[in-house]
Parts: structure tokens; sequence; C-alpha cells
């Protein structure tokens, strides 16, 4: 310090100063304006970095979805429609999903889907800061290339951008990913956001979405069955569904299943071993199609269109509403079964059709190939629409491919099945030579006879898609249910009703519904007319009028029962003069016709349109003591949450007394008995049956209403194009009765088992005799009451109003009014 100062000292006083007051250098200037020019910029970028991450953040904040909106989340969920007795048996849904739990969802998919999607999941809070610098360095090497740039997403920005953003990939929609996926861990735990993240995603190209419904897609199990390489499945199409979608890129899925079992052993979830014993099997999954049906579809129609029609086509495919309907799946079984069955039988009485489509023709060039596999997992391809069906038994009708022809055989394939056809039992066609009527790439249909499911072989014999078309539907007469319904042949093949849209031609069904009309106004089942050619005046027309009996025969003196057991035109029409054919409207309308009737004699013959479903639910009154129930196919509607939104009330409608209802049964159970349906005569030994068949003009139409104690069933046959004909003398008693037999003799059947399955015996149905009716013995032909000259086949009990009985005996000039009484009968 002292040094120091002598120093100081010893320096001029005028060079101190000139120290002290030098100018600086021009470097040492330069140098401080440079620090400053940094420091305004520095400022300046600050600010801007400021401003611009205020931006950024308000663009991130802009629109943000708020996380809490989980809570009040609905994701579309599948309606289901279920049967009488629970099952389900159709679904809507814009997106097949079923939900599960946490515990529902097996260990090995959460391993897999960690060990795939992200593998510090437990350990991040949303955001995986590594994994971000791995898609980025990724991401660097891919710049000028065509492939898509990596994310980098956790499972919880995978959740987010999933359920809140747009799938197209910006900066800010990053940036909002982020940000939520931050706030989706400070809110759920872990566990909701797998459980979340397995229930939301689409696992099936839109078809399935969660893990629950891609495993009963690909596996038909629960989610919680699956086993490790089903789930590794499962766990590869998160990244890309549309992609590795099974049934089209059946190779691809194959790789990344494999590449999941490959992050599966890199994770120590399993061992090498455990994944080299995977990776040489196949997908193992089902046919895609295998529930591709055409059960109960103009059923589920109906029912499709009530709920879009009276809550929306959002409410029907999003909301899960749970749909309870009246349909008894085996009722509705047999009815289809029965009907595709007489349709083909029919059909084949009009000869061979040849207007067969041929694959060849359609520029298919190798037809082996073609048909080869139906199921073949490197493919995945059905060629027939029919095809789809999961299985076939005797007795099926199955469209098949013709592979080669000879005069009395033919090859044929159907799915993975080669099978044969032969020409025995073709005389229908009018030749026994199969090379006239089929060739090579030909698609016919085959009755299926016997088949080999190990050899994948089958016998079959040659058929045809029927012309006709058909219908069945049956109620439930105490309740008003619609337990089956038929539209047609295939629902698949046409979508038209005709068992609710259709308007034909009544027929003969109309005549109970006019003999209630008499009966109700006094006349007894034993009034008599006289049989024979008549020329009717109509006065609301002002024409003539002059029907024929069905058969061209007549009868002389015939009574009311007799008149309606057979069905006799000149007795109804009588019948129908003597009451006013303005009652017979009348009546129509109170048994529910709604339709057009107007009060022609023709009235008689039912030549009138009306609904199929108008015609059964009549027929109802008779079983139900005189009460119609009006017809219903949905018993009560619920929410998703079992609320009841809607609830059936069946309406009813008392038509006529029990005392005349039951009357009209006895009748038509003479129809049965004796009459003109007496096909189903030796079904009464185990169930009692009444009913009604009708004929329209040019055989045009066929039907048959029948019913027992506790079902009514109408049955319809003809062409849905309108007036071509069935066939000649193809009548209701011909075309349409053996559906109702071949129904009922099911139905009879599945009752005897089900008694003889439980012990118990089976105590028949009867019609309830009301009171205030009493029974007499009479001459059945003559209405008279019984001589000693009457025959006794004839001597029947009949029913009356009391104090309406004949009070007269029969003398042989009864009889030979009768023409028929001793076998003698008039044509015209």
């Amino acid at each position: 310090m002292t040094d120091e100062k002598k120093l100081i000292i010893r320096i001029p006083k005028f060079q101190l100063l000139k120290l002290k007051f030098k100018k600086p250098s021009f470097k040492l200037k330069n140098r401080k304006k440079t620090i400053k020019t940094l420091l305004w910029v520095f400022l300046v970028l600050t600010i801007l970095g400021l401003g611009v991450t205020w931006g950024l953040f308000r663009a991130i904040m802009q629109n943000l979805p708020d996380i809490a909106q989980l809570e009040e989340f609905e994701p579309s969920i599948i309606t289901n429609i279920y049967a009488d007795d629970g099952t389900v048996v159709g679904e809507y849904a814009f997106e097949k999903r079923i939900e599960v739990t946490y515990e529902q969802i097996p260990q090995d998919l959460i391993n897999a889907i960690i060990a795939t999607e992200d593998p510090r999941y437990y350990s991040h809070n949303g955001i995986d800061l590594l994994g971000m610098l791995r898609a980025l360095k990724e991401d660097l090497k891919l710049v000028f290339s065509p492939r898509k740039l990596q994310g980098g997403s956790t499972i919880s920005q995978q959740l987010v951008k999933r359920l809140f953003l747009h799938p197209k990939q910006t900066i800010r929609r990053k940036l909002k990913e982020i940000f939520l996926a931050l706030q989706l861990e400070k809110r759920y735990s872990k566990q909701e956001i797998l459980t979340m993240y397995c229930n939301q995603f689409d696992l099936g190209d839109g078809r399935v979405y969660g893990i629950e419904s891609a495993a009963q897609l690909y596996f038909d199990k629960p989610a919680i069955d699956m086993d490790l390489g089903e789930c590794a499945l499962v766990t590869g199409i998160f990244r890309a569904p549309n992609k590795y979608f099974p049934y089209r890129a059946y190779d691809l899925a194959l790789g990344r299943r494999n590449h999941v079992l490959t992050r599966l052993v890199s994770e120590n979830y399993i061992t090498k071993e455990e994944a080299d014993e995977i990776r040489p099997q196949g997908l193992n999954i089902l046919p895609l199609y295998r529930d591709y049906s055409d059960f109960a579809g103009y059923f589920l129609e109906e029912t499709r269109k009530y709920i879009s029609k009276g809550y929306g086509t959002d409410a029907l495919y999003s909301e899960g509403l749970q749909v309870y309907t009246t349909i008894n799946l085996a009722y509705q079984k047999w009815a289809e079964d029965a009907v595709r069955r007489q349709l083909h039988v029919l059909d084949k009485r009009q000869g061979w059709r040849d207007n067969k489509e041929n694959l060849l023709e359609n520029e298919v060039e190798n037809l082996e190939e073609l048909t080869e596999h139906f199921w073949d997992e490197s493919r995945q391809k059905t060629w027939l629409d029919s095809w789809r069906s999961p299985t076939f038994e005797e007795g099926d009708i199955m469209e098949a491919v013709v592979l080669d022809v000879e005069r009395s055989k033919a090859s044929v394939k159907i799915k993975e099945y080669t099978g044969e056809i032969t020409n025995k039992e073709i005389a229908w066609t009018e030749t026994n030579d199969l090379t006239k009527l089929i060739e090579r790439g030909d698609v016919i249909h085959v009755k299926m006879e016997s088949f080999d499911e190990e050899e994948l072989l089958f016998k079959a014999a040659l058929d045809q898609a029927p012309a006709l078309d058909g219908a069945v539907l049956a109620i439930e007469p105490q309740s008003g249910e619609i337990k089956a319904m038929v539209g047609g042949y295939s629902f698949r093949h046409s979508k038209w009703n005709n068992a609710t849209q259709a308007m034909r031609q009544a027929g003969s069904v109309i005549k109970p519904m006019l003999y209630t009309a008499a009966i109700d106004n006094g006349m007894t089942t034993i009034r008599t007319f006289i049989d024979e050619p008549t020329e009717f005046e109509d006065k609301w027309s002002g024409e003539i009028w002059d029907p024929p009996n069905y058969d061209y025969k007549y009868k002389g003196r015939v009574t009311l029962r007799q008149g309606i057991e057979e069905s006799r035109n000149i007795v109804t029409a009588k019948m129908l003069a003597d009451i006013s054919p303005q009652v017979g409207v009348d009546y129509c309308r109170k048994f529910g016709i709604t339709s057009t009737v107007y009060p022609y004699m023709s009235l008689s013959l039912g030549a009138f349109e009306v609904k199929m479903v108008e015609l059964v639910s009549a027929f109802t009154v008779f079983p139900n003591r005189g009460i119609r129930v009006e017809p219903f196919f949905i018993t009560r509607i619920e929410d998703k949450e079992g609320n009841i939104l809607e609830e059936t009330s069946p309406v009813s409608h008392e038509v006529i007394s029990p005392q005349v209802a039951y009357i009209m049964t006895s009748l038509l159970q003479g129809v049965v008995q004796r009459g003109t349906s007496q096909l189903a005569r030796y079904l009464t030994r185990d169930k009692p049956l009444g009913g009604k068949t009708g004929t329209t003009d040019d055989w045009a139409d066929a039907r048959f209403v029948g019913f027992s104690p506790s079902l009514c069933v109408g049955i319809w046959v003809g062409h849905k194009e309108g007036r071509l004909t069935i066939g000649e003398r193809q009548s209701g008693a011909v075309a349409a009765l053996p559906i109702f037999v071949e129904f009922f003799q099911n139905l009879i059947d599945e009752e005897n088992r089900v008694a003889a399955e439980n012990g118990d015996e089976l105590i028949p149905e009867e019609f309830q005799v009301p009171p205030n009716l009493e029974f007499i013995n009479i001459d059945r032909k003559t209405g008279l009451l019984p001589s000693v000259i009457c025959l006794p086949q004839f001597i029947f009990e009949e029913v009356f109003i009391p104090g309406t009985g004949p009070r007269r005996f029969c003398s042989n000039e009864d009889h030979l009014m009768t023409y028929d009484y001793y076998g003698i009968l008039k044509k015209k």
C-alpha cells in the first residue's frame, strides 16, 4: 500500500489529470454499443417471447374442452331388442360398444397395452418426456419422408385425443393434447384411465368399440376370457383399426400381433419362450359374418321403425335403449321354416325356370379359386351373400355354385364344402338330364340331404328359389301380443312386409265375420238356404251378380253350419242379402277392419283388400270370448339406466258376446273337422283348432287363418307383384293350410316334449264354454231333431242360444231336399 502511494505522488499533477480524463479508444466505444444493442434485442425478444407464449396459451385454452365433461360423457351404446324370454334377438348401434369395468379387463391385455403404447405409464403424470424425445428423433429422420410422423403420445394423450380433439395432427392440437392429458392424470387414477381407454377405441373398422365388443366379434367370448395371443391381437388394433382390421388385412394384423408379443418380452411381461410359442399360430378369429342372419328380419324391422319414429334415429343407434318385445323365438323359427319349405313345394309345381345367375358370365375366370374357400384366414372372402350364414342343417335350402355337370350328376360348392347332386327326384323339371338344366358356373339352389363336417362333403337335391312369396302372423288372443311375424320368403331379398304392409283381397276368410253378424242378429246355425245357381241384384252397385260355388257344385237345402264348413258361396251370399251388406260392413268395422269396405254383395266373397294383421286380429275375437285385444309387438322400452320410457297397456274392445263367440268357434272347428280345412284335423287329437280358408280369383291369393284356445295364426301365399296366379286349383287349403299344419305340429311336439321332460301330464287345452248356452242333438244335414230314419253319421250335438234350437223331427222329405244326404249332387 505504501509503495503504491509513493508511485502516485511521484507522478506530476498535470500527468495525473491527463490520465484521468483521457478519451476512450474507438474499440471500447464499439463494445459498449454492441452490449447495449444486445440488451435491447434481448428485451424485445423477451417481450415477443412472452407475447408468443401468451398467444399460444390463449390459443390452447381457446375452446379447450373441460376435462370434467368426462363425468357426463355418454358414449354411444348398443340398443338391445329382447324376445319374450329375455334373449337378445337384435341390436342397433352406430358404434357397437359394451362397456367393462377395470376388473373385467384381463391382465394380459393391460400388460400388452402398456408395453406397446406407454411403457412408463405408471411413472409419468400424463406426459412421457423420454417418449416425446424418442418420437422427435424419429421425426427428424423422416422430415423428408412421406411416412407419417411419430406422435410419442401416452395412453392419457391418446384418450383425450380420442374423446375431445380432432384427428388432424397440428402443433396447436398437440399442445392441447398435452395440457388435457395433464389434467386427466390429476383428476383420475391410472386404473380409471385404463378402463376408459379400453372402452372407447374403435377396434374393428368402425364395427365394434371397446375390448368387450372386440372380444365378441373376433373370438365370441367375454374380454376377461381372452388368452395372451388374443390380447396381443386386440392390443395391436388400437394403433390403427382400419389398417390392422384382420378380416381385410390378415397379414398386417398378424405382424402387428407379433410386434405386441415382442414388446411384452422387451418389457419383461412374458418370456421369449411364451412369445415364440404363440408367433407361429394363426389369429384364430371367427368368421366375420357368423351372425349374418335373416332370422326375425321383418319383426326387427317393424321394431326399428317404431323406435326410430317415436324416439329418433340417434336414440335408436346410440342411447342404449332396452326394448322388450313379444316375439317367441321358437314360434318364429317354426313359422319361417314352414313358409320357406312350402314355398319351395309350391314353386316346383310350376316347373323349372331357366333364370339362373352364372358366375362365368360375370367375367369370373377361375371358378375353382373363386369357390375354394369360404373361410380362409388369409383372404376372408364371401362369394355368395347367403353363405354368410354360419351353419346349415339337413333340409336347409342353400345357394350353391356348379363346378361340373354331367347328365346324371353334378359337382357343386357351398362355402368350403364340396357336394354332389343327382338326377333323382327331379321329375318336377320334366327332364332327367341335368345338362339341360344347369351348367358350370350357375348359382343354383339345393336342398341339403346329408353332410360330413370332417371331410367337408355333402349330398343334396336340386331345388330352385321360389317366385312365390308368403307371410305368417301369430297373435296371442288373450294379450294381443304378436308372437311371430314372417313378412316374406327372405328379408334379405325383399324388405316388403306382406304381413303388415300388403293390401290383398280377403277372400273367404272374411266369411266368419259375416256369419257372426247373422248369428248376432238372430240367425241360428241350423238356418237353411237353398244352394243353387242364383242371380243377385246388387242394390248398391246396381248390377246383377251371380257368383259360383268354389267347386261349381250345388247341394240344395244347406244349413248355415254346412255353408261355412264347406265355404258355400251361394249360402253366404243369401245370408248377407238377408241381413244386408251394410250390416256386414258394420261388423267388419267392429272386428277391427279399417280398410275400405263397400256394402256390395261381393263382400260375401271377400272382394276387398285388407292387411293381413287386421284379419288375424279379427279372428282372435273367437277364442277370446268376444274380446279383441289390439295387436302389439313391444311390451316396454327402457333407457340404459333401466328407467321405463314406455310400457304397453293392452287395449281391448268388446266385439260380440261370449255366447256368440263360442257358437262361431264351434262353426270354425267344424271347418277343420269336416270342411275345407280337414288337412289339420289330425292335429285336433292333441289341440282343439278352428279356422277358415280363403282363395281369391284366378288362384292369386291363398289364405288360412286358424286358432287354438291360446294362439291365432294367419297364413298368406301369393305373388307380391299382385294378380299373378299361384297355380291352377292352388287354393287356401292346398297352398296356405300346410304351413299352419307344420307350425302347429311343431308346437304340439314341443309341448309334449317339455311335459315329458318335466314328468308332467299334458293337460289339453279347451275352448271355454260360457254360460247361457244349450247343446242339442240334431241331424247335421237338415238342422232338425234326429228321427229314426236319420243316418247315424249325421247325428251331431249343436250349440244354441237357449230357446233357439229346432222344434221338429226331420223327415224323409227333408233328407231329399238336401241333395248330398244320399250322395246326390247337382252341378251348374
